[in-house]
């Protein structure tokens, strides 16, 4: 039993990963060029994603392999690891917490923007773009095609999938629902966040690599476990303008 689970699963995994390797390479590109353009001009690189989509906006933010331009847009109430399950989903229901997270934000022209939601069609990530792009802000989006029908709560736009033609759109090619395989009858095996992060770190080494091509290194951050990492990380943050983004204000 135990292996027949973890053999649907790691199918159901790798055919996501495959189907983003395969079809989003060009989109994780553009979006990565997006991300070199803004970081050589000197704007802000913004992160942003709510409940479950929050942890992705952790995954790059301080974090070993990773660059240090990531600058999360922590919306109140919106962390699953700090907000009781129940009020996240509202919060990220609530179009006037997410314009309103944008609008108290340093966000500005220039500067980009990853906005994750895989259903594309709760308010707050839906408000988050479209105020974003109101301050000609580059979006990128991470969603799954398999909503682009879908409407949701947003005043006037049914979902992020409607602002295709305005924003870089990344599918993480997960199902609805998120659950990948049964057990027991039910529905488990999610996979928007194994997907989700295998799009990030991508997004963020693609956008190095770029920026290499260029003759501009990144400050990317060291495991602090690892040898030498934590003399690596601590030049890092002596670097002018750094510490602060990583200090309590």
């Amino acid at each position: 039993m135990a292996t027949t689970i973890l053999d649907h699963y790691l199918t159901a995994a790798k055919n996501v990963l495959e189907s983003i390797a395969s079809r989003e390479a060009a989109n994780l590109e553009t979006a990565a060029a997006a991300v070199a353009d803004a970081y050589q001009a000197g704007h802000r690189i913004y992160i942003f994603g709510c409940t479950h989509s929050a942890i992705l906006a952790e995954d790059v933010f301080y974090r070993a392999g990773a660059p240090a331009f990531w600058q999360p847009l922590w919306g109140p109430g919106m962390n699953i690891a700090t907000t009781p399950g129940f009020l996240t989903s509202a919060m990220e229901r609530c179009e006037e917490a997410g314009r309103a997270i944008v609008e108290n934000s340093q966000l500005q022209a220039g500067d980009v923007l990853l906005v994750i939601s895989t259903s594309g069609k709760n308010a707050a990530p839906v408000a988050v773009a479209a105020t974003a792009l109101q301050r000609q802000a580059s979006v990128i989006v991470i969603s799954s095609s398999a909503y682009r029908e879908a409407r949701g709560n947003h005043s006037t736009i049914g979902s992020l999938w409607q602002l295709v033609d305005r924003v870089i759109m990344i599918d993480n090619h997960v199902p609805c629902g998120d659950a990948a395989i049964e057990a027991g009858n039910c529905p488990m095996g999610p996979l928007s966040t194994l997907a989700g992060s295998f799009l990030v770190h991508s997004l963020s080494a693609l956008a190095v690599e770029q920026l290499a091509g260029r003759g501009i290194m990144p400050p990317v951050f060291l495991s602090s476990n690892a040898p030498g990492g934590r003399e690596h990380n601590e030049a890092l943050l002596n670097l002018p303008g750094m510490r602060e983004k990583f200090m309590l204000p």
